[in-house]
């Protein structure tokens, strides 16, 4: 009989990590227009070596390959961020992404989870709210049920800024769930992301964003543990003498505090009344076909200052102001290859839509086919996560209205004929068939799905009723009108 008990092992996995410049590409891919434009105003106002290019007709775009500008004889080799670099980074994502999923179907994963998958990522309406993000992470974090618990209490206790303002242990006492599993639970909220998140007070809030920086060591992170009640009273004196550092470096502690961010849930919190921007627009041509023409009036070009690569030429620039200068540029032109590379996946998702769905500009939503993003990612060579990113938040003002890149995208009802329509297709010839019925016999859902077969739609009646439903559309008795 073997023996039963607690063992230690290790094993050697490969495994990618998502470095920050990847985390912001893919950022800069999934948000709107008018997000992306503060986004850039942000990068713009932190870092010195990016200036916005005013918009001329012969100035060219800011390049991400080697160009004459970047030249060895202007300027360093290590300067050097090219297309292969951003590529290798896309890379990355997808490869890790590809290799996520054979693994977990080397566990067992089955078509009916890879369909479900598939549906919940083309079904998705928007991005995910607060408590689905921390959620998502809790899944891999807690390594025992109670743990797990805990942690899905606490994410459920916290306020509309993000911080925890009930004691650990007055929620451990109301929910009966173990003081140890909370604290535990709680040590490992603080480490999911945005940083800062579940932290109890302002000054648990800085010290967990600066944990995360690699920072927690650094006179900043001294400042808030050992001298928070002084620094909040701006006796920067006595910050300095309790530190036993000189006050310039307390002021540069304080500089790094500036930066930190106040409200951990801020990025989650809810614009009702956003403005919508079409990132494309489908016109007629002049042979009348269609076309597509993007809007980057929202999309500032940007580059380097020029300037700071004649200081880099010189030799008056010491080693700590050289190597800020150069990882500045690295990040400024990681950027300017990030908005070039969102504005052109954008754009061929655009042209692929209007390829694929060119009934649906020439006669309505009826005409609508199927598509899914699996088949869009193979056409665009890229993962469907990519696709499915491109499409978040992006708009295309279309002869038949403003639609969102991810309204085409949509499964189908197959046809007599052989051919198939997309559901919204569907819904558009119920929509019709109830707008010309007589209000004293509207029809019923058996009416519905043999009009429907009439024109070679064949489904089931109680898929007729979901379709109506969707339409807000009651049964027949409850439209049925006295004349």
């Amino acid at each position: 009989m073997s023996n039963q008990g607690m063992n230690q092992s290790q094993k050697q996995v490969q495994g990618l990590i998502l470095t920050p410049q990847l985390r912001q590409s893919l950022r800069i891919l999934q948000v709107p227009a008018t997000e992306l434009l503060r986004e850039i105003s942000d990068e713009l106002a932190a870092n010195p070596l990016l200036e916005e290019v005013e918009p001329t007709n012969v100035e060219p775009l800011e390049q991400t390959g080697p160009t004459a500008e970047d030249s060895e004889e202007d300027g360093p080799r290590e300067l050097s961020l090219g297309e292969d670099d951003f590529d290798a980074l896309k890379r990355m994502k997808e490869d890790w992404d590809d290799s996520y999923y054979e693994e977990i179907r080397s566990q067992g994963y089955t078509q009916e989870d890879e369909e479900r998958r598939r549906h919940m990522l083309e079904s998705a309406t928007g991005e995910a709210s607060l408590s689905e993000h921390l959620e998502d992470q809790a899944r891999t974090a807690a390594e025992t049920p109670e743990v797990q618990e805990a942690l899905k209490l606490l994410i459920a206790s916290l306020d509309e800024r993000g911080f925890l303002e009930e004691d650990l242990s007055s929620i451990a006492l109301r929910s009966g769930q173990p003081y140890e599993a909370v604290i535990t639970a709680h040590t490992l909220l603080l480490s999911f992301d945005p940083p800062g998140i579940g932290a109890r007070d302002l000054r648990e809030c800085f010290l967990a964003q600066l944990r995360l920086n690699q920072r927690g060591l650094s006179t900043a992170a001294r400042l808030v543990s050992e001298c928070w009640e002084p620094m909040m009273g701006r006796r920067l004196e006595e910050c300095a003498r309790l530190l036993k550092v000189s006050l310039d470096e307390v002021r540069e502690a304080l500089v790094e505090l500036a930066k930190l961010e106040t409200v951990p849930a801020r990025r989650f919190e809810r614009d009702e009344n956003r403005v919508v921007v079409p990132d494309a627009t489908v016109t007629r041509g002049e042979h009348g076909n269609w076309k597509i023409v993007m809007d980057d009036r929202h999309v500032p070009r940007l580059r380097l200052v020029p300037a700071y690569k004649d200081m880099l030429a010189g030799n008056a620039l010491g080693d700590k102001e050289r190597h800020y200068i150069l990882e500045r540029m690295r990040q400024g032109k990681f950027l300017i290859g990030a908005i070039e590379e969102r504005q052109r996946t954008v754009e061929k998702l655009a042209h692929i839509i209007l390829e694929h769905q060119q009934d649906f500009f020439e006669h309505g939503p009826s005409r609508l086919k199927p598509l899914t993003m699996t088949e869009v990612a193979k056409e665009m060579n890229v993962h469907e996560t990519t696709v499915g990113r491109a499409v978040a938040n992006k708009w295309m003002l279309t002869p038949h209205g403003l639609r969102e890149f991810r309204w085409f995208f949509t499964s189908g009802v197959s046809t007599t004929d052989g051919g198939t329509v997309a559901q919204e297709g569907v819904q558009e010839m119920i929509a019709d068939l109830l707008a010309r019925e007589n209000p004293a016999a509207p029809l019923a859902d058996e009416a519905i799905t043999a009009e429907l077969k009439k024109r070679g739609v064949q489904i089931a009646r109680r898929t007729v009723a979901k379709y109506r439903e969707a339409l807000g559309q009651p049964p027949a008795h409850m439209r049925k009108q006295r004349l």
